[in-house]
């Protein structure tokens, strides 16, 4: 049984009143005037679906649904089926906030809104990424040659490719014959560029920024500095260089 990732959370916010409509407006009306309202946008999912057997750090189950009670459960005249969720913080797409890897550092409830609906840039190196390779700075100076400067207060998503391994635990992970992961991570100089140029996040479609044979630089700087961390992000290659 499938259930969308419930580590990282995406809220919409539906606005039951415009501006110049009132209460007497039928259902109909106000579920076109919603509508309108993204008329312009196409939403696309980043988030990945979760089951048993989905890609985790360690390799371990992370993700259970079990049923805590079917509708022939129940003695009242109303039925009801209740599930019951386990699994472990981190799995799936999720967000690392500061409080990850610093006790002083902000926690996810502690998030600013304003900090997580924001304009992304994706920069895709599908064409060229590996299991070993490293999104360097020149691959960021060779997106921005193309596309422009990065605005500041931008997500900045990583597009390996890597995703499409997804949810195929074994070649996800993709461990030696030593048991070490290998998939295609950030190195610390680009990290650092894009902590210097005011990005609000980094996110990218594997497991980590970082390889578990490192010392997490990646975490350690971007965290450090109060910014965000997408993991298993979902779909990257549906988005364009800027939206």
């Amino acid at each position: 049984m499938y259930i969308k990732s419930l580590s990282t959370i995406f809220l919409l916010l539906v606005i039951h009143s415009l501006p110049g409509t009132t209460s007497s407006k039928t259902l109909d009306q106000k579920q076109k005037e919603h509508e309108m309202l993204f008329a312009n946008y196409q939403l696309v999912d980043l988030s990945h679906s979760l089951n048993s057997g989905v890609p985790t750090w360690d390799g371990s189950c992370g993700f259970h649904l079990k049923m805590k009670c079917d509708y022939t459960d129940c003695e009242s005249e109303t039925k009801f089926r209740i599930h019951r969720v386990e699994m472990n913080a981190g799995i799936g797409t999720h967000l690392d906030a500061p409080h990850h890897c610093f006790s002083e550092g902000t926690s996810i409830d502690q998030l600013s809104l304003s900090h997580l609906m924001v304009p992304a840039a994706v920069i895709d190196i599908a064409s060229k990424a590996h299991a070993n390779y490293l999104l360097s700075v020149e691959d960021i100076h060779d997106f921005e040659i193309k596309h422009g400067k990065i605005p500041p207060d931008h997500l900045i998503i990583i597009y390996t490719g890597w995703s499409s391994y997804w949810p195929d635990s074994n070649r996800y992970r993709n461990l030696d014959v030593q048991g070490l992961m290998h998939f295609p991570s950030i190195s610390a100089e680009a990290a650092q560029y894009l902590v210097d140029h005011q990005a609000v996040g980094i996110a990218i479609d594997t497991l980590s920024p970082d390889l578990p044979s490192t010392d997490y630089p990646v975490h350690r700087l971007v965290l450090g500095c109060g910014t965000y961390i997408i993991e298993n992000v979902a779909n990257a290659h549906l988005l364009p260089p800027y939206g």
